[in-house]
């Protein structure tokens, strides 16, 4: 702000116009830097409600993250819980089906002298068994290189799903059962 000289009065100090001129710059400038002031404030007020807004913001989708991740967490735990399962039980059936082939070969050694009738039947008892054991197989086979095929995902990579009502849960069995 210039400054101003006030001219000397005669006898009496400082001119009036000159002083009442200099009061009214300063009121003006004074009332010019409180408007600027109060603008800056609101600009400053509406740049903190946004912050809040975009930290809010951030938390909802850090908190939607976190439980899509444990979501998929819970989905792949449960996919080789199914696996573990599948493969006792596979190896249970073959298990059983050798103890069951091994105990009918006893007993067809045991009663050789048998009619053939009953060796036909052990026969294709047996077949039936091998059958079942093939078919096992070849699920569990099957099962395997339809999971070594799928590739594998980062949750990093994977867009997040675009609201459409569904819920979480129902994105995650969808993406799960492809």
């Amino acid at each position: 702000m210039e400054e101003q000289q006030l001219r000397r009065a005669w006898l009496r100090g400082y001119r009036e116009g000159d002083v009442e001129l200099a009061i009214a710059r300063a009121t003006l400038k004074r009332e010019q830097l409180q408007i600027e002031l109060d603008a800056s404030r609101a600009r400053s007020a509406a740049m903190q409600v946004e912050i809040t807004e975009l930290h809010r913001r951030l938390d909802d989708l850090r908190k939607r993250e976190d439980d899509l991740n444990q979501t998929l967490t819970e989905l792949r735990d449960h996919r080789d819980a199914m696996e573990r399962d599948a493969t006792a039980r596979a190896r249970d059936l073959v298990l059983e089906a050798e103890q069951r082939a091994a105990a009918l070969r006893t007993e067809g050694l045991r009663q050789v002298g048998e009619l053939q009738q009953q060796v036909e039947q052990l026969l294709a008892l047996r077949a039936g068994l091998s059958a079942a054991l093939k078919r096992a197989t070849q699920d569990i086979s099957d099962s395997l290189d339809r999971l070594a095929a799928a590739p594998a995902r980062a949750v990093e990579h994977i867009p997040p799903p675009q609201p459409t009502g569904e819920t979480v849960h129902e994105l995650d069995d969808e993406r799960f059962l492809r």
